[in-house]
């Protein structure tokens, strides 16, 4: 074990003085900002938000009268924070509306009829001549523009255009989903 203490850096004149008015004033922004906002986290978090904002902000001049000056800042914040609530839609708890709502996954004829449906359009797409069924892959599957796919393939994006129309046209006639 050494004796020497770890030696805690100097504060700058502004450090101390932003540090004083932490201590002196945070209770009466924080208390503002709870009556205002009607929540002590967050009345509390916009307080610590107005004193991050002050140690970011250059220090251009003094501040004549802090208090003044905290509890107008704190004043500002809470009708900016009370706008933005006022445009943001209403929560509303899903419980209110159970009775209502329908879980389509749960129901087994569903479930059933979507298997049916899956392997019906794997077969129709396996049915595809192999450059049409490559152009459809890349294109619904992978996500490939037109374009993409005529330069992965070498052949003219009008032949893409036609492998695609052609293996629309093939699934929709034999396996209508």
């Amino acid at each position: 074990m050494s004796d020497v203490a770890p030696s805690v850096p100097a504060l700058s004149f502004s450090d101390m003085l932003l540090l004083s008015l932490y201590r002196n004033h945070f209770g009466a922004v924080r208390s503002y900002l709870v009556r205002r906002l009607g929540c002590p986290e967050a009345g509390c978090e916009a307080a610590q938000d107005i004193f991050l904002k002050l140690l970011l902000r250059p220090q251009t001049a003094p501040i004549e009268n802090p208090r003044s000056f905290l509890l107008r800042s704190a004043r500002n914040l809470a009708i900016d924070l009370l706008r933005a609530e006022s445009v943001r839609p209403a929560i509303e708890p899903i419980e209110d509306y159970e009775d209502m709502l329908v879980d389509p996954v749960s129901d087994p004829a569903r479930i059933a009829e979507a298997r049916q449906r899956l392997r019906a359009l794997a077969e129709g797409i396996g049915k595809l001549p192999p450059k049409c069924r490559d152009v459809f892959f890349l294109h619904r599957f992978e996500g490939l523009t037109q374009r993409e796919i005529a330069g992965r393939l070498d052949i003219s994006a009008k032949m893409v255009e036609a492998h695609l129309a052609r293996a629309m046209l093939h699934l929709r006639r034999h396996w209508p989903i």
